[in-house]
């Protein structure tokens, strides 16, 4: 059965599945109607397989001419969408696509005269789109990749990327492994340590780590901190949920008035975030899970409450630029964390 498109979706069909490593797999996908995707390498895309399955992944290649997209999935133990790709996905089947989404985008004219790449696991997909856009710029600067796992065969990508180094001129990679087995000759720790002992001034550097989010916040501390990387130099693509305050047993009342619809009263634990509380009553979808990176959960606030709201982080405010919403009244609700001060916050959803 055609499951119905969403609006603002595109179609896409599967065309290929290929096994990358041992948990990895590679997705192939072609556009199927008269509006393929556009985006920029490095932003990542919600994918709703048949029977409305929905997940996100980034671009693994940068943009093609007839629109195709190359996405890196890892197979998570028990996992639905791992699941229907082991057993019930073939080629053929029909997705749909809606974003694209994240502002950790490859930037042509940077200023920066070195650039660093920080990785690990799949993080490398979004890296390797970058990549592919970036070592092929006339006179662009030189790039060094650092891709790190527990073993080798983690690094699902390696003979790609030493092909890549052998073959493009300005591009460095570096294979890092935390539990190395005997016979390994790379480098051995984690890719941000390895980062810093090779970089120990980045002043005039810029720095893009994706992945796990304890190495994403280890880099961003330490490249800032002991290599005097500048913060706003730092891009970073991790699953970071905001964080919870209070109590559950205490409750929260909101107003909140939807742009093409009525208004509505909830009470909602006050824990977590406002995101996942407006989540559960229907009311939006976070597609990038609370890394104040996609914009789905925008929301506009009364002036009264901008005061008890808590302060602005720089992904937001950078992503709230980005997405021309700077009027002051603005917010993302993943970066709001549901406390019993904010009874009777009012908000506008907008359409």
């Amino acid at each position: 059965m055609t499951q119905e498109k969403d609006s603002g979706a595109s179609g896409y069909r599967l065309a290929a599945i290929e096994r990358l490593g041992r948990d990895v797999c590679g997705l192939r996908l072609e556009c199927v109607d008269a509006g393929p995707l556009r985006f920029r390498s490095g932003q990542f895309v919600s994918v709703t397989a048949p029977g409305g399955l929905t997940r996100s992944y980034s671009m693994a290649a940068a943009p093609r001419a007839d629109g195709g997209v190359e996405l890196q999935v890892r197979l998570q133990p028990g996992g639905a969408f791992s699941e229907w790709l082991r057993r019930q996905a073939r080629p053929g089947d029909e997705l749909w696509l809606q974003g694209p989404y994240g502002d950790c985008v490859w930037r042509e004219d940077s200023g920066a005269e070195q650039s660093l790449m920080l990785a690990t696991g799949t993080g490398i997909a979004p890296l390797r789109a970058m990549l592919q856009q970036g070592l092929g710029e006339s006179g662009g600067r030189p790039v060094i990749l650092y891709w790190g796992g527990r073993k080798a065969d983690d690094l699902y990508l390696l003979e790609e990327m030493r092909a890549w180094e052998r073959e493009r001129p300005g591009f460095r990679f570096e294979p890092v492994l935390s539990e190395a087995e005997p016979g390994w000759h790379g480098r051995r720790g984690f890719v941000q340590q390895a980062a810093a002992e090779d970089f120990p001034c980045l002043r005039a550097a810029e720095a893009y780590a994706c992945g796990a989010p304890a190495m994403v916040g280890a880099a961003r501390q330490l490249l800032s901190r002991e290599c005097g990387l500048p913060e706003e130099r730092f891009l970073a693509d991790a699953f970071q949920p905001a964080a919870s305050v209070a109590s559950v047993s205490e409750a929260v009342a909101l107003s909140v008035r939807v742009a093409d619809g009525g208004e509505r009263r909830l009470e909602v634990a006050a824990s977590g975030s406002l995101m996942q509380a407006l989540a559960a009553a229907g009311l939006m979808r976070g597609v990038c899970g609370g890394q104040a990176a996609c914009g789905t959960c925008l929301v506009r606030v009364e002036r009264d409450w901008l005061p008890r709201l808590p302060a602005m982080e720089r992904a937001e405010r950078r992503l709230l630029a980005a997405l021309e919403a700077g009027d002051g009244r603005s917010r993302l609700a993943c970066q709001i964390a549901l406390q019993p001060g904010l009874q009777g916050l009012s908000l506008v959803i907008p359409g």
